[in-house]
């Protein structure tokens, strides 16, 4: 599926242009290699953030247990089931069972966690898994610079892949369960313009001294 984002201006990060052709004119080739730079504070990025030890509650929420069980099955964590509770059936509500499990890091999981992969809402760390690469396969569009706000801003769209996924990643079991992932391996094997690519609309500001430029999501 193909992805558009057209966010609010906010400035992630200011990008210097370097290159064989003139790094001050705005070009396919500078909005490329700014785009990629980008890309390149962003990936590996990080997915199925929680911390380990980590216990499920019984609830089904972000489709955690699922994700975590299929991890399981892969060999990046060990399942420990804790305890069971058998609910019967009645009105409205479907016989289950209510299973809490805990989940530990295997030697394989340690190889993609990062302890320090995102902030929970007390801004205290949470871990990720985290991996791949995105390459900027396609500048489709931009605009001329024009002032906005009393800056130079230029429009630029652009389409990227994600490669360097372990295989874990890309099974069925997760797929199903993580969107994100699913997303990022679904424009791994697909070529420019296919609608596996990820879209991305950037507004760039041009500074007039040495065409340095601020990439607005």
């Amino acid at each position: 599926m193909k992805v558009n984002y057209l966010a609010p201006l906010l400035c992630i990060g200011v990008l210097a242009l370097t290159g064989c052709n003139d790094p001050k004119k705005p070009s396919e080739s500078n909005f490329k290699e700014a785009a990629q730079q980008y890309l390149d504070t962003v990936y590996p990025a990080c997915y199925i953030k929680a911390n380990f030890p980590y216990k499920t509650d019984g609830f089904n929420i972000n489709n955690m247990p699922e994700i975590l069980h299929a991890m399981a099955e892969k060999g990046l964590l060990t399942e420990t089931e804790l305890s069971r509770k058998h609910i019967d059936a009645t009105w409205g509500i479907k016989e289950r069972d209510i299973v809490v499990n805990s989940y530990d890091l295997t030697e394989e999981g340690k190889k993609y966690y990062k302890q320090d992969a995102a902030k929970n809402m007390r801004g205290e760390n949470l871990g990720g898994f985290c991996f791949g690469k995105a390459t900027v396969t396609d500048v489709s569009n931009f605009t001329e610079p024009s002032d906005a706000m009393g800056q130079k801003i230029s429009r630029v769209t652009f389409t990227y892949k994600v490669s360097d996924i372990p295989d874990w990643a890309k099974s069925p079991e997760i797929l199903n369960a993580d969107r994100q992932i699913k997303k990022d391996v679904n424009s791994e094997h697909d070529g420019v313009g296919n609608d596996s690519n990820l879209l991305i609309v950037f507004y760039v500001q041009i500074m007039p001294d040495d065409f340095v430029m601020q990439l607005h999501r």
